[in-house]
């Protein structure tokens, strides 16, 4: 069960799409795989945590926090207000003392 702290901060609609599986070396483009999920705002992670991940990239790395159990996997794509964030970590977060009810999100806010 979701904590009531963490629905009042889940105040962001997001969505995720999940790229298809490779056929003939071409992937296709990423269709929509969840809708109109609530996370809390993308806050920069810092620099220990995005090394602990693996994650060494000239872009911004951000994180949210969305309810656990949801499909939400390595690779998908993270869109919020239109733009999308290639998700690069997903695990379960103690939101409350002791419930494992959220996942967090590691993604890459990538500059263009």
């Amino acid at each position: 069960m979701v904590s009531a702290g963490f629905v009042r901060m889940a105040s962001v609609t997001a969505s995720t799409k999940r790229p298809p599986a490779v056929s003939s070396g071409i992937r296709g483009a990423a269709a929509e795989n969840l809708s109109s999920l609530k996370c809390t705002p993308l806050d920069p992670v810092d620099a220990e945590l995005a090394a602990r991940v693996g994650i060494g990239t000239p872009h911004e790395v951000l994180q949210c926090f969305v309810q656990n159990g949801l499909d939400i996997e390595e690779g998908d794509i993270l869109v919020v207000s239109s733009v999308d964030y290639p998700i690069r970590a997903v695990e379960e977060w103690y939101w409350g003392p002791d419930s494992a009810d959220t996942l967090r999100l590691i993604v890459e806010d990538l500059k263009r």
